[in-house]
């Protein structure tokens, strides 16, 4: 039998067409690979589950014994919503959460609460971490624990991010799923931006007292990245997916954004020289959360350096958030400049206690 000899230049053309398709799936796989070693998300749902078991006997009739209740007061979950009670100075005892098991109003919610939690245990939280990567520095993890939790706050939350991160979930039945996956995301960006706050003490450690408190406060415009990040882009509305009255609270941050920034430019200041001092800090920094300037304020900002300058400058001031404050000045000079419309800009002499300086190239 006569055999035909392959060419050289197609045997070539071949190999050269093999080595490209192996190369575009290592391309493929290997972000892959990164992203599973940067997400690592854990789902306790016992606390809700031991509350949920208190609500059905109660339901029933049957008596609640002292066994089930240590039984919730043993979950994780539990103990660590104490844990953060007691750290936020709140009050918080196993007999008022009794009180609050044991409420008729609770007790009325059952059959939407076990059908939320059975809803949210089928959720990708992983998805949820990987989607927020693409707003995160590359230095950053996601490395948490998930508590979907039944409480008397209905707040959702991320305590003790430097030793043993969580995210708290108040289950709220009248949440969509989409809202539902939108705090998700919002919180793993939390979780993930402070797996590199020890990186930007780093560059403040040298800072005088009252200008390092500000710098280390101006962490707070991370609220608005997390929403930028939740959303997915710039372009995409933050609040799509919210209930009308955070939409309508949100608009109204938008609105008086000049005001929201030039309010927190008084404030940095009055860290820097001394007139704010100790608890009073904290205390009046408080105030701009709950849906407030550090978000509003915040997210405009991010979006600002973003479409002026790329995702990855943005990204670059996560690494340093004095740097969010001087590129957006310098990103609103620009447009102040083209316009009618003016923003409001920071303070030089804030800009220049805190001492951001730009990356040389």
């Amino acid at each position: 039998m006569l055999t035909r000899e392959k060419s050289p230049r197609l045997t070539a053309a071949i190999k050269y067409f093999l080595i490209i398709l192996v190369l575009t799936c290592l391309l493929n796989v290997l972000p892959s690979c990164a992203a599973s070693e940067r997400v690592e998300v854990s789902l306790d749902t016992t606390e809700a589950e031991k509350v949920l078991t208190i609500l059905a006997k109660t339901r029933q009739s049957q008596p609640v014994a002292e066994e089930d209740w240590q039984a919730l007061f043993a979950t994780e979950p539990y103990r660590r919503l104490r844990a953060r009670e007691a750290a936020m100075h709140r009050d918080f005892s196993d007999d008022d959460f009794r009180k609050f098991v044991l409420s008729a109003e609770l007790l009325s919610q059952y059959e939407d609460l076990s059908r939320t939690l059975t809803a949210w245990k089928k959720a990708d939280l992983r998805a949820a971490g990987v989607r927020v990567l693409q707003y995160l520095p590359a230095e950053a993890v996601i490395h948490v624990k998930v508590f979907p939790e039944i409480k008397p706050k209905h707040n959702s939350f991320v305590f003790d991010v430097a030793t043993d991160p969580a995210i708290f979930l108040y289950l709220d039945p009248k949440v969509s799923q989409q809202e539902f996956d939108n705090t998700v995301s919002h919180e793993m960006h939390h979780i993930g931006l402070s797996s590199t706050d020890k990186l930007y003490e780093k560059k403040i450690a040298a800072l005088p007292d009252g200008p390092q408190k500000a710098a280390r406060w101006m962490g707070a415009f991370g609220e608005g990245m997390a929403v930028l990040a939740a959303a997915g882009g710039p372009d995409v509305p933050p609040n799509r997916f919210s209930r009308p009255d955070v939409r309508e609270n949100w608009e109204r941050g938008m609105r008086t954004f000049n005001q929201d920034l030039e309010t927190l430019n008084e404030f940095f200041l009055e860290v820097t020289d001394g007139r704010l001092k100790g608890d009073a800090v904290n205390a009046k920094a408080s105030t701009f959360f709950g849906e407030g300037p550090w978000y509003t304020v915040g997210y405009r900002m991010a979006v600002l350096i973003e479409k002026r300058y790329g995702r990855a400058a943005l990204i670059e001031c996560m690494l340093d958030q004095r740097l969010l404050l001087q590129r957006y000045n310098q990103a609103a000079e620009q447009r102040n400049a083209l316009g009618p419309e003016k923003l409001a800009l920071w303070s030089p002499v804030l800009l220049k206690a805190v001492e951001a300086k730009e990356r040389q190239k």
